[in-house]
């Protein structure tokens, strides 16, 4: 399935600034790794259909160790059969983008509530 939905990318890329966010919310224990951060960041950006583009990305993990499953490989084929696998990448990433700057957001002013990411209603409309 990751093949189908990803092609032959190896690695997923993420911006400085989103890594830095990662990095301080492991540090206050919120999350036991960055790769937690990444996949509930993206799962965010996926159910409320955000995206946030950056120009500058590094390298960061695996495919296979942020998608073990292939949970996102099927959503994303899904959510976007026509894409190249290319594409479906590259819309990944900044639905990860998005949803990781918004748990950073969330903590930094105070009301992150992971039960609250859970419900079927937007929590910032």
């Amino acid at each position: 399935m990751l093949a189908e939905a990803f092609g032959d990318a190896v690695t997923i890329p993420v911006s400085p600034k989103s890594k830095t966010q990662m990095k301080q919310l492991v540090s206050q224990g919120l999350f036991k790794e960055q790769r937690d951060v990444w996949r509930l960041g993206a799962a965010l950006g996926i159910s409320r259909g955000q995206k946030k583009d950056v120009s500058k990305r590094d390298t960061f993990q695996n495919i296979n160790s942020l998608d073990p499953d292939g949970i996102f490989a099927a959503l994303m084929l899904g959510l976007y059969p026509d894409n190249t696998p290319k594409e479906r990448v590259a819309i990944l990433v900044e639905h990860a983008e998005w949803g990781i700057e918004e748990l950073f957001h969330q903590q930094e002013i105070g009301i992150l509530d992971f039960s609250a990411l859970a419900s079927t209603h937007k929590i910032n409309p």
